[in-house]
């Protein structure tokens, strides 16, 4: 979820938040200069809205949050899991040029929507 801090009021953004909070594979964040004041993402679906108390929200959580049909990692976590990256402390940017196994991202699909092998794609 997010929505633009210069056309959402404090009441609205604490009516959003309390949608989010303390829920599981739910974040909110502030973006500016959104298309519309709220804006609400899931894995390729987009909901553009002007008002927090929109009934749409409520519908768009409950089709769309760890909906297995609708997103391809059911049960995977949003959180930061122990390992070798550490986001407090995130490597340096790498300007050079991509590896031998680098896909563009400017490739058309294939004709059912996947990336052939090999391949990049717009999805």
């Amino acid at each position: 979820m997010t929505y633009d801090p210069s056309r959402v009021s404090a009441e609205d953004v604490d009516s959003l938040a309390a949608r989010v909070e303390g829920e599981p594979y739910m974040l909110m964040s502030p973006y500016p200069d959104l298309q519309a004041p709220i804006t609400l993402q899931s894995w390729g679906h987009r909901l553009e809205l002007n008002s927090a108390s929109d009934p749409r929200i409520t519908q768009f959580i409950a089709a769309l949050r760890q909906n297995p049909s609708t997103h391809p990692e059911s049960g995977a976590s949003c959180s930061t899991i122990p390992g070798p990256f550490d986001p407090d402390n995130p490597p340096p940017f790498d300007a050079g040029e991509p590896g031998p196994d680098a896909v563009p991202l400017d490739e058309e699909p294939n004709s059912d929507g996947a990336a052939a092998p090999g391949e990049g794609g717009n999805r």
